[in-house]
């Protein structure tokens, strides 16, 4: 059959109006070839095997039709627990895209923050340096990349070690963030990937909504979406979930169904930077949403000025777009994205080696999910290439049509 590559699309009559196109991502509907798919086994049981990572799940589509889905390896490296379709990954900074730009790209199309004001304008006692939202979101402002959170707050970190069941996590969150208002800028408009800016934004839905940041995320996208992407999963969820780290310095034990990034735990689990968890599909849906400029499944979920704003380059010399990442500027610089992505392409990785990456040139969509920080951290994911090489399949196997539909 002739590989057909176009949006799978229905009409139907949404408040009385025809032609709304429903798009959603299609499963077993599509595949690659027999051949490309043992290059791909190969990189992965290779990093498996060197132990870059115990397991991951990689999926894949094209204009909504997903080619490639398949799980690998074990939670941990005892080879006990299977990856399979049910596992929820700790997506650390991917929580960057999947949480805090639609939190962002919804407050700015409502008109409730300006891109160009000042920070002064929204985060009381801030050093005032220049910098606007619009800096900071493409991480230009002038943040330090990291503070010691457990040091700035020592009374927070034993509490929540000797007693997490009394643990104040709104207390918390309120220090924390006066821990990072208070700290000095550098000069805006130099490039320096921070966190710091992502603890303030879950103050804004509160401000301008009355709900919690996890509260408007669940309302305004996750649960109209069909998704079961949370924070602080619960334990029940848990089961599905591999562990990413043997903390023997800081939590002493096993770090599993709890966020694996320490700011993001200090704050209860809820933050900006950090703290979502998701399965593959579910995070797969997100991005897609995305990719189709807001719409996904016949409803609106964002404006396609707004998602195109905030996915493209935001600053001549700086690769970065509003929250989400780009490809790097000079190709003669390696980066986790293929070399094969657009200029147009955007995504994001996260510390515990997920990586997440759609193409509107070609509307190609990736996904990948693993614990390669388990047992302990390494850099053995990034050495390797092992996204990078798997991303490269991908793009491959679109450039040459190397994929297989079938006659459904």
């Amino acid at each position: 059959m002739k590989k057909i590559l176009f949006l799978f699309a229905a009409v139907v009559l949404i408040n009385g109006c025809k032609g709304q196109e429903i798009n959603t991502l299609v499963f077993n509907n599509a595949k690659i070839s027999s051949e490309r798919e043992s290059r791909i086994d190969s990189i992965v049981f290779d990093a498996i095997k060197q132990k870059a990572m115990p397991g991951c799940r990689i999926l894949a589509s094209v204009n909504h039709y997903v080619f490639f889905d398949k799980c690998y390896g074990y939670f941990t490296y005892d080879s006990i627990q299977k990856v399979d379709t049910n596992t929820v990954y700790d997506l650390a900074s991917i929580t960057k895209i999947a949480a805090s730009s639609l939190v962002l790209m919804k407050l700015y199309e409502n008109g409730k923050i300006g891109l160009d004001l000042p920070l002064t304008d929204y985060f009381k006692g801030i050093n005032d340096n220049g910098a606007t939202l619009r800096d900071a979101l493409a991480h230009q402002a002038g943040f330090k990349s990291w503070i010691d959170l457990k040091r700035l707050n020592k009374d927070l970190s034993r509490k929540i070690l000797l007693s997490p069941e009394k643990y104040n996590d709104r207390k918390a969150r309120k220090q924390i963030t006066e821990q990072i208002v208070k700290q000095p800028l550098a000069d805006k408009g130099n490039y320096l990937y921070s966190d710091l800016g992502f603890y303030l934004y879950t103050l804004f839905p509160k401000k301008f909504y009355g709900k919690d940041f996890d509260e408007f995320l669940y309302d305004t996208f996750y649960r109209p979406l069909g998704l079961k992407i949370c924070f602080n999963p619960n334990k029940e969820l848990e089961k599905n979930i591999p562990p990413t780290e043997k903390d023997s310095l800081w939590r002493k034990t096993i770090v599993k169904g709890k966020v694996h990034d320490e700011g993001a735990y200090l704050m209860g689990g809820v933050s900006g930077h950090a703290g979502l968890f998701s399965s593959a599909k579910d995070l797969a849906v997100l991005m897609q949403m995305i990719l189709d400029k807001g719409s996904y499944g016949g409803k609106f979920f964002l404006r396609p000025q707004t998602v195109e704003l905030f996915t493209s380059q935001a600053f001549e010399g700086n690769r970065r777009g509003l929250v989400f990442d780009k490809p790097v500027i000079d190709s003669t610089l390696n980066g986790t994205p293929s070399k094969m992505a657009s200029q147009k392409s955007f995504g994001h990785t996260g510390f515990t080696g997920g990586f997440v990456w759609a193409d509107p040139d070609n509307g190609l969509l990736f996904v990948f999910l693993t614990n390669s920080t388990f047992p302990k951290r390494g850099t053995m994911l990034s050495k390797l290439d092992v996204r990078t090489k798997i991303h490269d399949e991908m793009y491959n196997a679109v450039k040459t049509d190397d994929i297989i539909f079938s006659e459904d």
